[in-house]
C-alpha cells in the first residue's frame, strides 16, 4: 500500500514539473465588471475575439497621472493600427483599478474614450492580486489567452517594447 501511494505521489510531483511554456504564458481568468455593472469574467470577453485579433488590457486608475498620460496614446494607436490592418483587428480594454462606475465615467468623459475602448472596472483590485502586478499603469497585449507583453509603468521604454511585439504581429 505504501508503494502504491508513494508511485501517486512521484506520479503527481513529475507531471507538475512538466508544464510546458504555454502555460506560464497563459493568463489568468479575471473577474470584470463593465459601467453597466454587470459582472463578466476576462475568459468570458476573450472568447467572444476573433483568435487572430489582439486585445491591449491596459490596468489603469483615476487617480494616476501616469495612466492619463498613457491611455490617448493607446487611443490613437489602436486608431491607427485598426483604420490600416483589415486581417487582424486591435481591441483596447481599460480596466480601472480601485475605482466605481461614477470615477470611470468621469476619467472616460475628461479623456474623450467614448466607444473607441472596452471599459471594465475593478473596484477591489482583484486583478492586481491574481495577475501580480504592483499598480497602475501596467499594460498587456495579449492574443486568446496568451501574454504577449506585460510591463508596468508607462516609460518611453515600455511603450517602445508593446508597440514593437504589436508590429511584430502585424
Amino acid at each position: 500500500m505504501k508503494t502504491i501511494l508513494w508511485v501517486l505521489i512521484s506520479l503527481l510531483s513529475i507531471g507538475s514539473l512538466t508544464a510546458g511554456p504555454k502555460d506560464q504564458n497563459e493568463i489568468q481568468n479575471i473577474p470584470l465588471y463593465s459601467l453597466d455593472l454587470e459582472r463578466k469574467t476576462l475568459y468570458q470577453e476573450l472568447n467572444q475575439i476573433p483568435d487572430e485579433d489582439l486585445v491591449i488590457l491596459n490596468f489603469t486608475s483615476s487617480d494616476c497621472p501616469p495612466c492619463k498620460e498613457e491611455v490617448p496614446n493607446l487611443l490613437e494607436y489602436s486608431k491607427k493600427w485598426n483604420g490600416s490592418h483589415s486581417k487582424r483587428k486591435l481591441h483596447l480594454w481599460i480596466v480601472f483599478v480601485g475605482d466605481d462606475p461614477s470615477s470611470v465615467s468621469k476619467l472616460a468623459n475628461e479623456l474623450g474614450i467614448k466607444k473607441q475602448a472596452s471599459l471594465y472596472f475593478d473596484s477591489l483590485q482583484t486583478s492586481m492580486r491574481i495577475l501580480e502586478f504592483p499598480g497602475t499603469p501596467t499594460t498587456m497585449v495579449v492574443q486568446k489567452k496568451n501574454v504577449l507583453f506585460k510591463e508596468y509603468g508607462y516609460t518611453k521604454e515600455n511603450w517602445s517594447k508593446m508597440i514593437s511585439v504589436l508590429e511584430n504581429r502585424r
